[in-house]
């Protein structure tokens, strides 16, 4: 296993597992498909079922470093990789597209906040957008995405701040 400190990380590299949504998949599942490509193991840190369920797959447990992982090649010394369960289907394997569930969103949005808790700075990437890709990973724009989640959770709250307006006329101010 090689290491490299959490300083090193610049992005956080989201995939999907090229599996068809009909079939469900373990990380344990893309384990084997990778040693079966000669990985040593999982090549993805994480791996987010269609239920929401986090699995782990590269260490990410040692204080102050990460497991390199085998992700996106010419990055994978400065980058965590997170993939979702699905991305094609049994009738076209080779269309990828985005087949996230709600509660893969979910634990998603909720996993990329931890992550970047932990890595200050790394910037979300659809693996597609990442240097010397040749790929339609994730099967959508991973960074606009993240954008809209950002400006989102950011945005302010209209009603609240109306009545906070409001009460400030009469000098009761919410707290």
């Amino acid at each position: 296993m090689s290491y490299a400190p959490n300083s090193a990380v610049t992005y956080i590299v989201i995939h999907y597992s090229a599996t068809p949504v009909e079939v469900d998949f373990t990380a344990a599942d893309i384990d084997v498909m990778h040693r079966e490509r000669g990985f040593r193991e999982i090549g993805y840190h994480w791996f987010i079922r269609k239920d929401g369920s986090i699995e782990v797959g590269r260490d990410l447990s040692k204080p102050g470093r990460f497991e390199i992982g085998a992700h996106s090649k010419g990055e994978n010394d400065q980058s965590i990789g997170i993939c979702f369960e699905g991305g094609v289907t049994r009738a076209d394997p080779n269309t990828g597209f985005d087949s996230r569930t709600p509660a893969q969103k979910r634990a998603m949005i909720d996993l990329i906040r931890k992550m970047q808790a932990r890595f200050p700075g790394a910037v979300v990437r659809g693996h597609r957008d990442m240097p010397g890709a040749a790929t339609q990973c994730p099967g959508f724009d991973a960074t606009a995405w993240w954008d809209e989640v950002q400006r989102k959770a950011h945005k302010p709250n209209l009603l609240a701040a109306i009545i906070n307006a409001i009460l400030s006329l009469f000098g009761k101010g919410r707290t």
